[in-house]
């Protein structure tokens, strides 16, 4: 499966408003490319930092909700959707690798 990266950067933008992942209380900034600004409009978040792929899995976890890109992510790299996963409930924040970075 290919995912579209224009899609996968909307399916984060939405996840990112889930209650259960604004209770993290995490900036936009740790994962988005926004420059000097704190607060961000949703729509101003298209240039992500982190790779999406991975971000879609750490806010579907943080969301409760299942995610659209894990089988993806373990195609790539065998354990790190559920590595990510794990990492969420037990209330840290992984490491997420750069953009474009497989």
């Amino acid at each position: 499966m290919t995912v579209d990266p224009k899609a996968l950067n909307a399916r984060c933008v939405e996840l990112f408003q889930n209650p259960n992942v604004r209770l993290r209380l995490w900036n936009a900034r740790m994962f988005w490319q926004v420059g000097n600004q704190m607060n961000v409009a949703p729509t101003a978040l298209t240039d992500p930092k982190v790779d999406t792929c991975e971000l879609e899995v750490m806010l579907s976890a943080a969301a409760l909700t299942d995610s659209q890109c894990a089988a993806e992510l373990d195609k790539r790299e065998p354990g790190r959707a559920a590595f990510i996963q794990r990492q969420i409930r037990e209330g840290m924040r992984p490491l997420l690798r750069p953009v474009h970075q497989a």
